[in-house]
């Protein structure tokens, strides 16, 4: 079955960055903003009303995203403004009649912080949520249904939660050159890793490289991945749980050597998909 969504641009001058969309089916009414335009969804219908929200980056590298909940809507997105650098754009979510509550996004939030911790964004939530609201089993349908909702909006903008999986058993792997044991394939043009591949710290020679920042990213990746149950210790290696997705292949590269590498030459056969662009 089809299903349609209308686009409102608030500002026509600023369409790119600020913009309000819903499937005109369901009360579920999504705001993409910019970290320079979110202030101007103030003042416009529903904004602040209850919500659950996503804060989304544009790196070249990990996907990054932050999940929260907010009691008066965009009015929340203030002290992210002030207190969290990673994040260039966002998307919040509400229903025309207010019809959330307090318990119905504590338990989106839940599902939401666990459904990316097994994506391939790299998730920044510091609270993991690790308990489950207790929902009365007569609400579980509507909660479901926003779920489903909220998940089809997201990917109307480009943000697939399951992109890492594979989904198709006759795919063509790339894998690492030498003495590493890690593969990846391509899919919707991102590089995706696939789980059981071996991870490396960075050598502590590298604090001393030109670009200073490499020992602290990789390290601080690696804790990340850990942390969300992306990647785990295995008889004293660091082995990936599930698959996870970059925008450029050298980024894993650079996790399973712990070195600086060029992604599109250490993967086998890779640099051959390139050249057929």
């Amino acid at each position: 079955m089809q299903r349609s969504i209308t686009y409102l641009y608030p500002d026509e001058n600023n369409a790119a960055n600020l913009k309000m969309y819903q499937e005109r089916t369901n009360q579920i009414k999504g705001f993409y903003f910019t970290r320079e335009s979110y202030k101007n969804i103030e003042g416009l219908d529903s904004c602040g009303n209850y919500a659950i929200y996503f804060l989304f980056n544009d790196s070249e590298d990990e996907n990054m995203v932050y999940i929260g909940q907010s009691v008066n809507g965009i009015k929340r997105i203030d002290n992210h403004n002030r207190k969290k650098d990673f994040w260039t754009y966002g998307i919040m979510f509400v229903t025309d009649n207010n019809s959330f509550d307090k318990l119905s996004i504590d338990y989106m939030e839940y599902e939401f912080i666990n459904r990316f911790k097994k994506s391939s964004f790299v998730l920044t939530n510091r609270d993991l949520r690790a308990n489950k609201p207790n929902v009365s089993i007569y609400d579980l349908p509507n909660l479901n249904s926003y779920i489903k909702q909220i998940e089809f909006l997201l990917s109307a903008e480009g943000i697939d939660i399951d992109i890492a999986e594979e989904g198709n058993i006759d795919r063509k792997y790339y894998h690492a050159k030498g003495e590493y044991n890690a593969k990846l394939f391509v899919k919707e043009g991102k590089f995706v890793l696939v789980k059981g591949s071996e991870l490396k710290r960075p050598p502590e020679a590298s604090k001393e490289w030109k670009y200073k920042g490499h020992f602290k990213r990789n390290n601080q990746a690696i804790n990340d991945y850990i942390q969300d149950g992306k990647a785990k210790l295995e008889n004293g290696k660091i082995i990936t749980v599930h698959n996870i997705a970059y925008n450029s292949p050298s980024r894993p590269a650079n996790l399973v050597t712990g070195m600086a590498k060029n992604g599109w030459l250490f993967f086998e056969g890779l640099n051959e998909l390139r050249d057929e662009k």
